[in-house]
């Protein structure tokens, strides 16, 4: 057989299913190859993006140039043309993430317009409730080249929303995404290590839609809006996904339509009562009537994987981890074009795709620490974008001339991330004004000013949680906390320090997110860039049993903490998350669980596109029971260690 009418269709289980996959080809679809060939030099969706980005047709339902999905636990290629896009994690595929790629050019969208991301279920999860977020990533030239391993890194998440067994369809605001004609991509994804889901597939020209709606008058010639939202991270949040929308996406037009565009991305976006105007998107990749429906027992014996075009096996790996090697990112027009061919550091340190990776060098010794940075480095093989330097009181300021020569090295860009306690007074009289405090901060603001003009990390007394003393008139109380952090804050700013990007910096030990405080402790949206957490191995327990995802969202027991990721999407979406400290401890007992978290946390970064920076905290004694934290003392940890650094999500150029 050959062709498209001889692919071969290939089972593989799942956890809740049966993914029924079609076996990768040599060549593309022909479809997909259509989609792929506008855009790129001076094609329509080229340098005539001013020109063209004036046309639309109201409310149009755009099919996707290709929707297929990754797998940690599969060693090989996207298939081309599966009938259900699996996301969450099962025992069979490990880590699972849907993929999504639409073409919108101007006969489809104006400027003005709202956008959603509509996705049929066709099995919802068997848990109570279950994370899905949506976030863009650049579009690959091929499916062929697209694995685990080569997924492309994250960029903004625009949306989440909370799916339980009766939800029928997933709806995403997506508004901000689309800013230009052009091709764009999406991963759908769950933060949830224990739940599963299957979309519809796109095998009969049905299930995922880009439903893009634009204003009726278009305007005459201004150049397509390239801004970002008022928010430098992302747009509110839709509600909970609907459970009684209908899977069959509507078809016709309107009969009225919208009469203007949101200045900002809503919060509730109703699919039209009505049908709208067919697509005049690019066709699906794939749409073959011959399909079979999804078997409803397991198949026997282990899953069949794809093999490359010439017959030979996909190369093995470790168990559960993607083996490929990233290719080279393919150029594109729009939102795309301008920030995921390539991930770099915008506004506020945040990449536009992928994650910083940093360092806390020689914690609690006396070691110089610039050059144990350097030595770091060495060892890992991989640059430390950010420099974790503490410091104490009012002895010096800071920057200091050796942290500042850090950052000035071409071939390895750096930033700084400064942890400043202060120790001259409590949290009540800094925020009230204490005159020694004032007169430090306005030297060290001066100082910096002029002295360091790069953006900089900065948290003001990391981990206050150890240190509350929430009694009436101690002014130590989690609300003079936040009182302080935004106090010294807006005081450099004002005064000449406006490089500085603020971190508000949380302790992971899940003991403090139980106290009625805790969320007094937040200084407020306008003051914190990033939020922070401080997390390690076996901080739960001591049976070497703890990986990456526990460090990264750590729920315990009964309690109601939805684990710090969870609470980060639904209570500060706006913000990037940051390990601002991180590590695993060396334990003769487990001699392996340095290895084994370092291996799950390649892997596991796939769950968490919020999570932005990640800075290993590393030392030969901690102070809690003198633990050690270096990666070094077993060859395995340090192998492990580097293949983590060699991830493309951590492929991010440092502007």
């Amino acid at each position: 057989m050959g062709g498209a009418d001889g692919r071969q269709r290939l089972p593989l289980a799942t956890g809740r299913g049966i993914v029924t996959v079609l076996a990768v080809l040599p060549l593309v679809l022909a479809g997909f190859v259509v989609g792929y060939g506008v855009g790129t030099e001076g094609g329509r969706f080229g340098d005539a993006v001013r020109e063209a980005w004036e046309g639309g047709e109201g409310t149009v339902d755009h099919r996707p140039l290709a929707a297929s999905f990754t797998a940690t636990g599969v060693e090989g290629r996207a298939p081309d043309a599966p009938t259900v896009l699996p996301v969450g994690y099962s025992d069979d595929l490990g880590i699972a993430v849907a993929h999504l790629q639409f073409a919108v050019d101007e006969t489809t969208v104006r400027p003005a317009h709202t956008a959603e991301l509509r996705l049929p279920v066709a099995v919802p999860p068997d848990s109570e409730g279950m994370t899905v977020e949506v976030a863009s990533v650049h579009p690959v030239s091929c499916l062929c080249s697209l694995t685990a391993a080569t997924a492309p890194p994250y960029g903004r998440v625009w949306d989440a929303v909370e799916v339980n067994a009766a939800t029928t369809e997933i709806v995403f605001d997506v508004t901000g995404a689309i800013n230009a004609p052009g091709r764009y991509g999406f991963a759908v994804t769950s933060p949830d290590r224990k739940a599963y889901l299957e979309l519809e597939g796109a095998e009969y020209n049905t299930g995922p839609a880009l439903r893009t709606v634009s204003e009726p008058d278009a305007p005459t010639g201004p150049p397509p809006p390239t801004a970002p939202p008022t928010d430098p991270w992302l747009p509110p949040t839709l509600p909970p996904a609907s459970t009684d929308t209908p899977t069959e996406p509507p078809s016709g037009t309107p009969t009225e339509p919208p009469t203007g565009a949101p200045t900002d991305p809503p919060s509730d976006l109703p699919a039209p009562t009505d049908t709208p105007a067919p697509s005049t998107a690019l066709p699906s990749p794939s749409a073959s009537p011959s399909a079979s429906p999804s078997p409803t027992g397991p198949p026997s014996g282990p899953p069949v994987l794809p093999v490359d075009p010439a017959g030979s096996p996909v190369p093995s790996a470790i168990p559960g981890l993607p083996a490929a090697e990233p290719t080279e990112p393919q150029p594109e027009s729009g939102q795309s074009e301008d920030q995921l061919s390539v991930c770099s550091t915008g506004d506020k340190l945040i990449p536009t795709c992928g994650a910083l990776v940093g360092v806390a060098p020689a914690a609690h010794t006396s070691r110089v620490k610039e050059d144990e940075l350097l030595a770091f480095e060495e060892r890992v093989q991989h640059t430390q974008q950010i420099y974790h330097a503490y410091e104490r009181g009012d002895a010096r300021l800071f920057p200091t001339d050796a942290q500042i020569a850090l950052t000035e090295d071409p071939e390895r860009p750096r930033t700084l991330f400064i942890n400043w306690k202060p120790r001259m007074a409590s949290w009540a009289e800094i925020a009230a004004g204490d005159p020694e405090v004032d007169d430090y901060l306005d030297r060290l603001a001066a100082h910096i000013s002029a002295n360091f003009d790069k953006p900089f990390f900065f948290t003001v007394h990391h981990e206050p949680e150890n240190d509350v003393i929430q009694r009436d008139g101690s002014g130590m109380e989690a609300a003079d906390y936040a009182a302080m952090f935004r106090y010294v804050v807006e005081r450099l700013r004002s005064h000449g320090a406006d490089n500085l990007v603020s971190v508000m910096n949380y302790m992971g030990y899940l003991k403090w997110v139980e106290k009625p405080w805790h969320d007094q402790l937040y200084p407020g949206d306008d003051v914190v860039d990033w939020i922070g957490l401080s997390g390690y191995g076996q901080s739960l327990h001591d049976d070497g049993r703890s990986d990456f995802g526990e460090i990264v969202d750590q729920t315990k027991g009964d309690t109601a903490w939805p684990g710090f990721y969870h609470w980060i999407a639904k209570e500060h979406p706006g913000k990037p998350m940051m390990l601002a400290e991180w590590g695993v401890f060396h334990e003769e007992e487990y001699p392996d669980h340095q290895t084994a978290v370092f291996e799950a946390a390649r892997y596991q970064m796939a769950h968490y596109p919020r999570l932005k920076a990640i800075v290993y905290f590393e030392t030969p004694s901690d102070s809690n029971g003198g633990r050690n934290s270096e990666i070094h003392l077993d060859d395995g940890a340090l192998e492990a260690f580097r293949d983590l650094m060699r991830s493309p999500f951590f492929d991010v150029r440092l502007e």
